[in-house]
């Protein structure tokens, strides 16, 4: 059995930068629309499973043989997955600029600089650098402009149309759901819909481990404004579900603790009433409004505890219905079931009556409109099939780099893909004024910045990926190597572009991770180690 053990200082740095580097040799191959493929032996059935998505394979890498390399390896492992979470796509961008940054940064800490003073050369370097990356945003024109942005995700012509129309009509605020056929198929259905800052209760409500969030389809629903946190609280709904057919249903409260979260979250595991608990996170001026929202478009009567509103008389005329419901960590979307579509109309026009009477530079105007574009927003489907689970798995899980890549573009526009829009950052992060070790740190990160060129171009089989950029940057500032066909071209007339969001998002949790890393003083290797499947 293996004992505790104390790594320090220059060991401990070491070590895991060994396994950080592994970790990201192995997605870095996953870089670029000639990405390699990795192969890993599946426990399940026996078949090896060939990979190409950089979060996907860090999952499936559970543990390293060396202890201490494993450290480093499970923090990139963490970081490419929370980007994948967070953007979609962009997993493999974050994890070639992380180690990229971090052998600059550990270099000079090697040589003797200070790697907090090198860190805050780093944070000032990637701030200028932000800057100047969302300057190169371009507005996203139409639904064809935003069917190519797919395409450089998701690499399938057919998909990329569909979710580029889709989310033209739905806007970046919209919602689209999977749902998935046993032939092949592939189509889009719009439906209304709204989207909530909320969580889930309790993870034990979870329905899609994937994607740590709760699906519900139809079924009542109840609203409260207050906290809930004895059985007597949440018996009464409980009780109202089990009368209904399919013994479902969502209790969206401002808090859920204690024996209310307990009893609903038995009720739930042992599959007798599956009542979903979810939490609305409004901060305290908006959270009158967005209940009154949900109850518009769902038919709930808001059960306010401050007026004394108890859940405990809550009666069945109370309840509300929805189509279907997607809870996570983040946010929570409510599809109506079209049977309130007039209470909904008349919350709009009062919405929008109030819009009009504010001056254009009253503060309240960005809450009006985030209201409005709720209700009158749409939630899609997106249906796709094929014959076997393999197949499908493969296609959900482009459509879902899809499904959050694109809301990124169209919020925060595109700028030249490739690398090339961090290219451009290059010189205003070195006119970054420092001194010591400080300046290490400046010229660290503008030195980082050039990895996913380089990378790109050697998965792309370029000789020299030095002398591609060279000429590349010879050319103008746009131009970049079209890895598909081994030409330097004007990224922006090929339409090689990525969302500013996916790269914005990339280079900030490569420089987290990164100097996450650098700073690491001491690893405490524990003398039975739980395994982590999840990232």
């Amino acid at each position: 059995m293996p004992t505790p053990q104390l790594l320090h200082n220059t060991i401990a740095t070491a070590a895991l930068k060994r396994g950080f580097d592994q970790m990201a040799r192995l997605l870095a191959l996953t870089l670029g629309p000639t990405q390699g493929n990795v192969v890993i032996p599946s426990n399940l059935n026996g078949k090896p499973e060939v990979l190409n998505d950089a979060a996907t394979i860090a999952r499936r890498v559970l543990q390293l043989p060396d202890r201490a390399e494993d450290v480093g390896a499970m923090i990139l492992r963490h970081l490419v997955w929370r980007m994948n979470q967070r953007a979609g796509d962009g997993s493999a961008m974050a994890a070639v600029l992380a180690q990229a940054l971090l052998a600059e940064a550990h270099r000079v800490v090697v040589a003797g600089a200070n790697p907090m003073l090198v860190k805050r050369g780093v944070d000032r370097a990637a701030r200028v650098a932000l800057a100047a990356l969302t300057e190169q945003a371009r507005p996203v024109r139409d639904a064809e402009d935003l069917a190519l942005v797919a395409f450089n995700v998701v690499n399938d012509p057919n998909l990329s149309n569909a979710l580029g129309e889709v989310y033209w009509r739905i806007g970046a605020d919209g919602h689209v759901t999977i749902e998935e056929y046993v032939a092949p198929y592939l189509a889009c259905e719009l439906v209304e819909g709204g989207r909530w800052k909320g969580r889930l209760a309790s993870p034990y409500f979870i329905t899609n481990h994937a994607n740590q969030c709760a699906e519900m389809d139809a079924g009542p629903i109840a609203l409260v404004a207050g906290t809930l946190s004895a059985l007597e609280d949440v018996q009464p709904f409980l009780e109202l579900v089990a009368q209904t057919e399919d013994k479902r249903g969502v209790l969206i409260a401002q808090d859920i603790q204690s024996a209310a979260l307990a009893t609903l979250a038995a009720n739930f595991q042992q599959g007798q009433v599956k009542v979903v608990g979810v939490e609305l996170r409004s901060p305290d001026t908006q959270r009158r409004a967005d209940f009154e929202d949900l109850a518009a478009l769902t038919g709930a009567a808001v059960l306010f505890a401050d007026l004394g509103q108890s859940p405990r008389r809550l009666t069945r005329h109370d309840l509300g219905t929805v189509r279907r419901v997607e809870a996570g960590a983040d946010d929570v979307v409510i599809v109506g079931d079209g049977e309130h579509s007039a209470a909904v109309a008349r919350q709009v026009q009062t919405l929008q009556a109030r819009l009009a009477r504010l001056p254009e530079t009253d503060e309240g105007r960005a809450d009006l409109t985030q209201r409005l574009a709720r209700l009158s927003g749409q939630t899609a489907s997106l249906k796709i099939g094929a014959y076997t689970e393999t197949e499908r798995a493969a296609i959900k899980q482009r459509a879902e780099k899809g499904l959050r890549a694109l809301p990124l573009a169209l919020r925060e526009g595109v700028a030249p893909g490739g690398g090339v829009a961090y290219l451009n950052c290059i010189e205003a992060a070195r006119a970054v004024p420092a001194e010591g070790d400080e300046a290490w740190g400046v010229a660290a990160l503008a030195r980082a910045l050039e990895a996913p060129f380089r990378q790109l171009a050697a998965n792309a089989g370029a000789a020299s990926p030095g002398a591609v950029l060279a000429e590349a940057r010879r050319q103008g500032q746009d131009y970049g190597y079209d890895a598909e066909y081994g030409e330097i071209v004007s990224m922006l007339d090929e339409d090689i572009v990525d969302p500013m969001g996916v790269l914005r998002q990339a280079l900030e949790v490569a420089v987290s991770g990164a100097m996450m890393a650098l700073t690491v003083e001491t690893i405490v290797l524990h003398r039975e180690p739980k395994t982590v499947y999840e990232p």
